[in-house]
């Protein structure tokens, strides 16, 4: 099974499946990205300061979660898989506390702290929960082919299932949230977006799409997941100080180490730009949720072509400047708008050529999410293929939970700088109605989301670039490993 011309072609079925499953995170973290800042800051009243802190909290433990239940998924044993026990354990809980988080109950409404220690326990819980699903998830991908291309294969249709998800949660939400209501704490005509009441019926029907796509995934790749390996007599017992001592011993790998310390900084960027991104169209733009829902429709086709294209480009290019294209790609976009708004370079908002500009800025942001996305998941399974030569061990588990546990760090600095920002720097009030914000608070958001937003992104670039496992050595690395795995046979044969 470690070489690569001994597999046989996985089934068109099985890497419809192991897509599917991109469904249930995509949906959660768009309802949890997009709406928790602004539900409990300007529709419930909680400061951006205590909501920024409750996701950091939660993604910090997120991010110890991450590399424990990656090792516990390379140790499981199971007649299913190693995997598929834990993909079928997640959806339930993790729909639940995504409803309790935009459910509080009322008599916490007003009360800060109380409020706080809801969201972020529910968070911790909802995230926890994510982590049980993702990590086993993304190893499987890693596992269910040593083929390169195939692995591409994989990874693409998981990042375009999670671009359609998340296209069609956005056009979805965004058009439920259509038209003005009235909220009422205070009476106020408001977009959908900003009154509590509007959240109830949305939550629950992404709750149901959680479960129902997870559990499809795991029946889907079920068949596959039998064939693959159980944990070996190589890897130790699981313990606190074996933890620990593993997280740290990825740092080995130089070129691991790259892609770690580039995505943490760029991660920072995202977190930034997650939590900006509805207060900037909401508030900066003036935009209508019935235009805002046209972001993810433009989106996910732009993504879906980066995703496809990936695959061929990096065959013909090699890995590395794929990679480093998109993501060059993705934090000139990130920013391009709001910087030339900045500049006085674009049309006023009411403008009727604002939005073609902005949904133009769009395609080219998400078809560089969609290219870069497909390029890193497959240039860890490639370091992960030489760990192997190196180590005698697979695991998927380890490097893919090691990779999200330092990303989820910094993406939670960036969330709560975000929410430090906006209250300190921005000085955005609460309960704020578009159109009627001072035109200091709109230029500072704007340098916020803008330069302030990218520059970290600039870091990861630099960094990215030294990373040099091109596809020559990966192609020696795996006929070594296809050598080693034979020689017991050519033992056993002489």
């Amino acid at each position: 099974m470690t070489g690569s011309s001994a597999q046989a072609p996985l089934a068109f079925k099985t890497k419809l499946a192991f897509g599917v499953g991109a469904i249930g995170e995509a949906v959660f973290i768009g309802m949890s990205n997009t709406f928790i800042m602004i539900y409990y800051n300007q529709a419930i009243g909680l400061s951006n300061t205590l909501v920024g802190l409750a996701l950091m909290l939660a993604l910090i433990a997120d991010a110890v979660t991450d590399p424990v239940v990656g090792m516990m998924s390379d140790r499981h044993r199971s007649r299913f898989g190693r995997r598929q026990p834990f993909l079928w354990a997640a959806p339930v809980p993790l729909a639940i506390a995504l409803y309790a988080i935009f459910n509080p109950p009322d008599f916490l409404v007003g009360q800060d702290y109380g409020l706080f220690v809801w969201l972020a326990a529910w968070t911790i819980l909802s995230r926890g929960f994510v982590t049980m699903f993702n990590v086993p998830h993304l190893a499987l991908g890693g596992e269910l082919s040593k083929q390169p291309n195939e692995r591409s294969q994989l990874f693409s249709a998981n990042t375009i299932f999670t671009y359609l998800a998340g296209s069609g949660f956005a056009f979805f939400a965004w058009s439920f949230f259509d038209g003005d209501r009235i909220r009422a704490s205070d009476g106020a005509m408001v977009p959908g977006q900003l009154d509590p009441a509007a959240y109830l019926p949305l939550v629950t029907f992404v709750a149901a799409i959680i479960v129902i796509s997870i559990w499809a995934c795991a029946a889907g790749t079920a068949q596959a997941a039998k064939s693959l390996s159980q944990r070996t007599a190589a890897q130790p017992r699981f313990t606190l100080r074996y933890f620990f001592k593993t997280l740290l011993s990825t740092f080995k790998n130089r070129n691991y180490l790259i892609l770690l310390c580039g995505y943490f900084f760029f991660m920072i960027t995202s977190g930034i730009y997650d939590t900006m991104n509805v207060f900037v169209n909401t508030y900066f733009w003036e935009l209508e949720p019935s235009q805002i829902r046209w972001f993810g429709v433009v989106g996910v086709l732009a993504a879906i072509v980066g995703a496809v294209l990936s695959p061929l480009l990096m065959n013909r290019f090699d890995r590395k400047p794929v990679m480093l294209l998109a993501l060059l790609g993705t934090v000139t976009f990130a920013q391009l708008v709001v910087n030339l708004r900045l500049l006085g370079l674009l049309p006023d908002n009411g403008d009727p050529m604002l939005m073609p500009c902005l949904l133009a800025n769009a395609v080219g942001f998400y078809f560089s999410i969609g290219m870069g996305g497909v390029a890193i998941y497959s240039m860890i399974g490639d370091v992960i293929d030489q760990n192997e030569l190196v180590t005698g061990l697979r695991e998927e588990g380890l490097f893919y939970s090691a990779r999200a546990f330092f990303s989820k760090a910094s993406y939670s600095f960036g969330l709560f700088a975000s929410g430090v920002m906006l209250d300190y720097y921005v000085r955005l009030p609460q309960e704020a109605i578009p159109g009627e914000i001072g035109s200091e608070v709109l230029t500072r958001l704007g340098i916020t989301a803008g330069p302030i937003m990218g520059s970290s992104a600039l870091l990861a670039v630099f960094i990215y670039s030294w990373y040099n496992l091109d596809r020559n050595q990966h192609r020696a690395i795996l006929e070594q490993l296809e050598s080693r795995s034979s020689e017991p046979e050519i033992k056993a044969a002489g």
